[in-house]
């Protein structure tokens, strides 16, 4: 079944979250997109030159999930390209 809803973005949540972790080498955007109700997914993306290939890689460096609650951004859960970590 397809989901025809459209998702929203929210650039307030990506300045947040990049407010608490930094920005990672090679930052290019980031993205968060309302999952349900208050909780968000943040992925991050990065930007590699690679030398053999005729255009830079981008890939998702890091991932959230967030709540946000009374403008506050509170990170749920987080995974990374290599590992994934429990923030609990």
């Amino acid at each position: 079944m397809q989901n025809d809803k459209a998702s929203k973005e929210n650039p307030y949540v990506c300045k947040q979250i990049l407010d608490q972790v930094g920005k990672p080498s090679g930052f290019h955007t980031c993205k968060a997109i309302n999952i349900r109700d208050d909780k968000y997914r943040v992925n991050i993306y990065v930007r590699e030159d690679v030398p053999d290939l005729t255009v830079d890689k981008t890939y998702i460096s890091n991932s959230y999930v967030c709540q946000l609650e009374d403008d506050k951004v509170t990170i749920l859960d987080y995974s990374n390209r290599n590992k994934k970590v429990d923030v609990s």
